[in-house]
């Protein structure tokens, strides 16, 4: 068994077709970059404009226009950052999560305050096109509602974020608090702001940037955030540390019930046939992530997936280090849950269990395109099998 796990271990280049990470993971991890700094841009100017500063030989109504094309520049960049985010396959968020804040189980707080953002920046995109008919005390006050869009998106980043913990990410992170910060503290120092408010403005702006600071040590760059931020057990489970060995990917009890292994076609010998599609992506903690979403067909009905995590490699391929299989039928397709335990070229061997104590074996043959797979499963109870 123990040559066989080592086998598990191997290099998958058919898998990832020497692509490596998607394009959209790149793009949605972008694109948010990119937004921050847009609207970082956005809000230090428009609290420049209101203290009326401008360079030298610039007129007011160009700071103004300025602004408000860095503004919609920013919704701009949001939108791709949004449906990139809902095609990536990782970590699956769906079409409700980007209209509805916190309907997501993936991280539901720091997730849905990134639709929070988006919907407040949609808020002020709809209410200027009706400036006019809406009045402007009213969009005066949506648009000072839609300056709280900066901080959302700093802890959304912050929180969710799969390049956090990167130099490059916290630095932009920290030109854009202390940027705001500036431009916030030279507001209020002026003749017409009283001393009072001018001390508690500039202590809540330091209070605020030091607590800040605290809470991303202390949160996103601590051991363990993935799982206190919301991550589903499924994706902690796919992508934890254990060895990808077939001797601890399920624990098969003695016993098994007639009436347990009457309840689906899974439970007994069965061959088909697969087609599903293959996504690559990158975990939040930077694994390399091959997930292949399958259909069985031309036998019985059932759903498999299997989930792959490891180093990406030089020119394509990955080395993989840990592994998630599940099967069931369509109404349970979590029912059984195991990892891989043998891998060799395109053929994998995963043992998997279910909670009333069956165990299969599983053999998968594999023919992969770009984006598809198809290939051929057989199934056996774990019983029938001769190591």
């Amino acid at each position: 068994m123990a040559r066989r796990a080592r086998a598990g271990r191997g290099v998958i280049a058919a898998v990832t077709g020497g692509h490596g990470p998607s394009a959209l993971w790149y793009a949605t991890r972008g694109t948010g970059a990119v937004t921050l700094l847009l609207l970082t841009a956005s809000v230090v100017l428009g609290v420049g404009e209101q203290r009326a500063w401008r360079p030298v030989g610039t007129s007011r109504f160009a700071i103004a226009a300025m602004h408000q094309t860095l503004s919609l520049l920013a919704v701009a960049v949001l939108v791709v950052h949004i449906v990139t985010t809902l095609l990536d396959p990782f970590p699956h968020i769906g079409l409700l999560t980007a209209l509805v804040p916190f309907a997501t189980p993936y991280r539901p707080l720091w997730t849905g305050l990134g639709t929070v953002g988006s919907d407040l920046l949609l808020a002020l995109v709809v209410t200027s096109l009706v400036r006019r008919r809406l009045g402007y005390r009213a969009w005066r006050g949506v648009h000072w509602l839609a300056y709280a869009c900066w901080p959302v998106a700093v802890l959304h980043g912050l929180g969710t974020g799969s390049d956090t913990r990167a130099t490059w990410m916290l630095a932009l992170t920290a030109v854009c608090v202390a940027a705001v910060a500036v431009a916030v503290a030279a507001r209020v120092v002026g003749s017409a702001t009283p001393a009072g408010v001018r001390r508690g403005v500039i202590g809540a702006v330091a209070l605020t940037t030091v607590g800040l600071v605290a809470w991303t040590m202390q949160g996103p760059l601590a051991h363990g955030w993935a799982r206190r931020a919301g991550t589903p057990a499924s994706v902690l489970q796919a992508f934890s540390p254990a060895p990808a060995t077939a001797a601890t990917a399920v624990a098969v009890p003695a016993r098994r019930t007639p009436a347990a292994v009457a309840r689906d076609a899974l439970s007994r010998p069965f061959a088909a046939a697969l087609a599903g599609a293959l996504h690559r992506g990158t975990s939040a903690g930077g694994t390399a992530v091959v997930d292949l979403s399958l259909r069985l067909r031309a036998g019985p009905h059932g759903v498999l997936r299997i989930r792959l995590g490891g180093q990406a490699l030089a020119g394509g391929g990955l080395h993989m280090t840990r592994s998630a299989v599940t099967l069931g039928p369509p109404r349970h397709p979590g029912r059984y849950s195991g990892r891989i335990g043998l891998l060799e070229g395109q053929r994998m061997v995963a043992l998997l269990g279910s909670r009333d104590g069956g165990a299969i074996r599983l053999t998968i043959d594999l023919v992969l395109g770009t984006d598809t797979v198809a290939g051929r499963v057989r199934g056996e109870p774990v019983g029938s099998v001769h190591a």
